[in-house]
């Protein structure tokens, strides 16, 4: 098997499918700058679609470089975590923010249940305090695989990192099941996070988003991983052969995952009659304002018991908090407390209140409209805030 993978004809190959896939990411991002009409979106796609290139590009030249694999690949892993964070970011967006999950899903339960794969957690109130820790979830994968990923570099220059040795006096063997850990941490926060907001998401199409993503960052190092059993097992000759079908078939993998990508972030429901490639585009696409911020507010203590409202969706509560960024997009709401009123079960293995149908009632009201918000927002449709 690693001789077909090592040899001339399967790096043309390779080289083939990763520059196609690299190209059509950077021409799908390059539309998506040309119309750049929704920022707080966009932002997020661009980086998410950026993806392909990274992965096709560093996995050729592991392919092709293999001496310098392990230095090429902690850079791929390091976009890998980038990406976890800016898509959960943008499913945040989508629904309008923290805030408004706080808002639209008062009197929401995610109960019990093994479709979900929620049966040995307790109900769980779909509210502010339940997006801070899913995505807790996520960003301890995009704080501990950087950190892994360097840690493993220093191993390797000190001769302590024998990859495909799963003895337990090595590093390989524990480094991995960190790695696991860390890994079904994120993917399942993830997932709690659609089954939690998935009436929220759903006019803006998520699940081929969800799948592809997930595929991307996720099954890409679970074949890493069997590739490595196969190795330790005998049936790939050496570490380098394992590496190597790797990398050939994630640069083959990425084409399909570049046109994947077309269905599912089209730059064509932002198009305008007005587009160009401008400086600002780029600039708001690549700053890192959003994270620190965003960081702040999942870690630092001032702010566990707010959430934040997206523009457009709702106010400030009088005398609750202050505008937090710069910009001005971002606001603080202290989360609501949740009283004991009755709850009937619906369809979905959800509670909901027996007053959540009353849609006279003044916080039904705002649900519906920070929602409506959200979603005409997508549309381009500038709406006030929630009165």
């Amino acid at each position: 098997m690693g001789f077909f993978f090592t040899s001339t004809g399967a790096a043309v190959l390779a080289g083939v499918c990763a520059l196609i896939a690299a190209l059509i990411g950077i021409f799908q991002i390059v539309q998506h700058l040309r119309n750049y009409t929704e920022p707080m979106f966009q932002r997020y796609i661009i980086r998410i679609i950026f993806l392909v290139p990274v992965y096709a590009i560093c996995s050729f030249a592991s392919l092709v470089a293999q001496d310098a694999a392990i230095y090429i690949a902690t850079a791929r892993d390091c976009y890998e975590a980038w990406i976890i964070y800016n898509f959960m970011s943008l499913c945040l967006e989508y629904v309008g923010g923290p805030g408004a999950v706080e808002i639209k899903m008062q009197g929401v339960v995610l109960m019990p249940s093994w479709a979900a794969c929620t049966c040995c957690l307790p109900p769980m109130q779909v509210n502010g305090q339940f997006i801070r820790n899913v995505k807790r979830g996520a960003l301890q994968f995009v704080f501990l695989k950087p950190i892994l990923a360097v840690l493993t570099l220093v191993l390797y220059a000190t001769g302590n990192y024998d990859e495909g040795n799963w003895s337990p006096s090595g590093s390989y063997l524990w480094i991995t099941i960190v790695y696991n850990i860390t890994y079904t941490v994120a993917l399942y926060a993830l997932l709690l996070f659609y089954v939690g907001t998935h009436e929220l998401l759903e006019p803006f199409r998520p699940l081929l988003k969800f799948i592809l993503v997930k595929s991307v960052i996720f099954l890409t190092y679970w074949q890493g991983l069997l590739i490595s059993i196969m190795v330790g097992a005998g049936l790939i000759y050496s570490a380098e052969d394992g590496n190597a079908v790797q990398n050939f078939m994630t640069c083959v993998e990425m084409l399909p995952a570049a046109i994947f990508m077309l269905f599912a972030f089209p730059w064509k429901e932002f198009a305008s009659d007005s587009v160009g490639l401008g400086r600002d585009a780029v600039g708001h696409a690549m700053s890192l304002g959003d994270v620190v911020t965003d960081t702040m507010h999942q870690f630092a203590p001032t702010y566990q018991n707010y959430v934040l409202y997206s523009d457009g969706t709702a106010k400030m509560k009088q005398g609750l908090g202050t505008p937090d960024n710069d910009d001005g997009l971002l606001y603080d709401v202290e989360m609501g407390n949740w009283d004991d009123a009755p709850r009937e079960p619906t369809a979905m293995g959800k509670y909901l209140r027996k007053d959540s149908d009353d849609t006279d009632s003044p916080s039904n009201q705002q649900a519906s409209r920070a929602q409506s918000a959200a979603e005409k927002r997508w549309q381009g449709i500038q709406l006030g805030p929630v009165e």
